[in-house]
């Protein structure tokens, strides 16, 4: 027969009965998701043995993918997340020195340099040192990809995982390899700005996938969830920074960087798109100010560090953003505002998620206390 054969157990479900009976209502009452398992038979004492084996297994497959118990495997493969995010940052990053560099089309064509060679050749159209920082680019793309794949392979190790975890592993490498065709269709459309518009903001996607990941196979917070006014209004927060991050680009694509002098450019006026940008960046701000003050005292600390983080970078970027126009555009300063967007936007996907616990589905609820299951079979 079953029986509830662990102090740990007894201690989790707030119950100082004997180890020989709680009833399928008092486990329900004491532990949600416990009673999916009573209501089962799996608890209460009432069993057959038959039954156990295959629910012992069951619930432990559960339990390993819901508690998710931090191994030497596991911290590699947060290692390899957070690979994931530092590579597709970095990329961005280079994006913007091949942008103000004027080496868009240092590689006139795709997937080859210049139509027959891989690599760039002298004797193009534009300098040899702009042609290698395209190439350059171009190849941190397997750099990524690797982070990807690294990124998959390790998950595969580890499992099981839940299948929204799996989702977003695979999206790695499968959205990397459409942002290297993204960037084909970029060059051979001579840099529309269109086209360079999604190209980077695919790269965004890309990097608040590899946050999530990070985010979503770390060890449990044991600190209470935000409530669900607070989760609202990170969505507010994302919202408000994706479309920062829009503007930006129409900035970008109006202004004098596009990649080559002979880029086509968005036919706005510069000075109202960068107004509408900067009244987009007070918006996130007070909004970041408004949750700061109001998860103070109450959220986790995790979720408060994130959100710290957020003001302070966006205090940054908006300090840049002004000086890098007030002083004409220099270059200099566009490659770093371009890398400061990239990180804020990576912390603002670890606040939205930061926001959200993982919840089990109504099968996956198994309490921590539930850990001691290979002692609920009887003797």
């Amino acid at each position: 027969m079953f029986r509830l054969g662990s102090t740990r157990v007894r201690r989790a479900m707030g119950s100082a009965r004997p180890v020989g009976g709680p009833s399928r209502r008092a486990v329900a009452r004491a532990a949600p998701g416990v009673g999916n398992l009573a209501r089962c038979g799996l608890i209460a004492g009432r069993t057959h043995t038959r039954r156990v084996p295959a629910a012992v297994r069951s619930a432990g497959t559960l339990l390993r993918m819901t508690m998710a118990p931090e191994t030497p495997k596991r911290r590699l493969l947060r290692r390899f997340a957070l690979a994931a995010i530092v590579t597709n940052i970095g990329i961005v990053f280079t994006g913007g020195i091949v942008r103000i560099t004027g080496s868009g089309l240092g590689c006139s064509d795709w997937p080859t340099c210049d139509g027959s060679n891989i690599a760039p050749v002298a004797g193009g159209d534009h300098a040899g040192w702009q042609a290698f920082i395209e190439f350059g680019n171009r190849l941190l793309t397997f750099v990524v990809l690797a982070a990807a794949i690294a990124v998959v392979v390790q998950m595969r190790r580890t499992g099981p995982h839940p299948r929204s975890v799996r989702l977003l592993a695979w999206a790695l490498p499968a959205g990397v390899l459409g942002q290297a065709v993204l960037g084909g269709i970029t060059v051979l459309t001579g840099l529309s700005p269109y086209t360079v518009a999604a190209h980077f903001l695919l790269s965004m996607v890309l990097i608040a996938i590899a946050v999530a990941f990070h985010e979503r196979i770390r060890p449990r917070d044991p600190d209470p969830a935000v409530s669900r006014g607070v989760q609202n209004a990170t969505t507010a927060l994302a919202l408000v920074a994706f479309t920062v991050l829009v503007l930006g680009t129409i900035v970008t694509g109006a202004g004098p960087h596009g990649g080559d002098l002979g880029a086509p450019r968005f036919n706005v006026d510069i000075r109202l798109a960068a107004i509408a940008h900067a009244h987009a960046v007070w918006m996130l701000i007070g909004l970041t100010v408004a949750t700061l003050a109001v998860t103070w005292r109450t959220a986790p600390a995790r979720f408060r560090a994130a959100l710290t983080a957020l003001l302070v970078l966006e205090l940054a970027q908006g300090a840049l953003g002004y000086t890098q126009y007030a002083l004409g555009i220099p270059p200099s300063l566009v490659s770093l505002h371009v890398l400061g967007a990239a990180v804020l936007w990576a912390v603002v996907s670890a606040v939205w998620i930061r926001a959200r616990p993982v919840e089990a589905t109504d099968d996956q609820r198994v309490p921590a206390a539930a850990a001691g299951t290979d002692s609920l079979v009887a003797k």
